[in-house]
């Protein structure tokens, strides 16, 4: 993993040390393998310059390899752009956030405020104090499950604030379940906010970005999507589905409606400290996991908005292995789904 998130240094690295190893004058390689035995981590692969030449060719290409992946997602992922797109102006834009009375909303709506960007929050929590007093905030309370509800919060944004620029669909919640206990009230509801809520915002505000050419959709999923276990399969799956949709109206955009200029941002946070878990802490620092603070995870959305490009973030990036467990043999990934089930 620290291969991954240095790639681009490694392979610098390594690529011109393999370059001095193999142009170099017959002095700077005697110097080169006397520097070898003096450095523990040197001398244990080995005096010969050969081995050195071996060892470096290899960790360049692992390098190179995976910085051209890096680099190949994040075009893929703009329509093959390699500049920003235009034409933005963060004064005047505005930020729909659903979820945003709490948690990760909350300090997304606080830092999009710091850089100019009016907010209108669509939740079913009121708002609280510290975005009361900010001339900036409108609220719009709404059950982002019910899309009646929706609608009528997104056609009052639309007249007293104007149409979003940037959509966050941020609104979620959870508990752990077993299949069998998981009732059927439970159930529509958490696939109602963390899932259908996405297409009814999307539904309100994808027109008006459509027809300008121009807009941000953020979906905060979670790195359920990839990995589950037993318990937590109404979460996972709700998010699964989020997913899903995500990658769609991607596609959508570029092929179906001719706006790739309204980009799309996919967020998968592992556990974060926010009111939606406020039960499992405990639990969970106890069993070793690191939780992230909402702030973090604002930061990261905030700074892919302010790149106006789309982007496909794995919070923290070093669970970037997580987003591959599909892709492990079964054999691997059972064992794995059984110690966490156990636990």
């Amino acid at each position: 993993m620290i291969l991954w998130r240095h790639a681009p240094t490694t392979a610098l690295v390594s690529g011109s040390l393999l370059l001095a190893t193999t142009c170099a004058p017959k002095v700077m390689l005697q110097a080169v393998q006397a520097l070898s035995k003096a450095v523990p981590p040197l001398s244990l692969m080995s005096t010969s310059i050969s081995m050195l030449r071996a060892a470096l060719g290899g960790v360049f290409t692992a390098g190179a390899i995976l910085w051209a992946h890096r680099v190949l997602n994040e075009l893929a992922l703009n329509s093959w752009n390699f500049g920003p797109a235009t034409n933005w102006d963060w004064p005047n834009e505005i930020a729909a956030i659903t979820g945003g009375s709490s948690g990760i909303g909350k300090a997304l709506a606080e830092k999009l405020l710091e850089k100019g960007v009016r907010v209108a929050v669509v939740d079913i929590q009121q708002l609280p104090e510290s975005l009361k007093e900010h001339s900036g905030v409108h609220f719009y309370q709404c059950d982002v499950s019910d899309g009646a509800s929706v609608s009528a919060a997104a056609e009052a944004i639309r007249d007293e604030v104007g149409s979003p620029s940037i959509l966050v669909n941020n609104a979620g919640i959870a508990a752990h379940h077993n299949i069998l206990a998981c009732d059927e009230a439970y159930l529509r509801k958490i696939f109602g906010v963390n899932c259908f809520a996405n297409w009814f915002t999307t539904r309100e505000f994808l027109p008006s970005m459509i027809q300008a050419n121009k807009g941000h959709v953020v979906t905060v999923a979670s790195l359920a999507s990839f990995f589950c276990f037993g318990g937590i399969a109404d979460y996972a799956g709700s998010k699964a589905a989020a997913r899903a949709f995500h990658e769609a109206l991607g596609t959508e955009l570029k092929h179906r409606y001719k706006a790739p200029s309204v980009l799309t941002t996919i967020v998968h946070p592992h556990y974060v400290r926010t009111p939606c878990i406020g039960k499992y802490i405990e639990g969970l620092e106890k069993h070793g996991f690191h939780l992230l603070e909402p702030e973090e995870v604002a930061d990261k959305i905030v700074a892919q908005l302010m790149s106006r490009r789309s982007g496909d973030l794995i919070l923290p990036e070093s669970e970037i292995r997580l987003s591959l467990f599909r892709a492990w043999p079964t054999w691997i990934q059972e064992p794995i789904r059984d110690v966490f089930t156990k636990s």
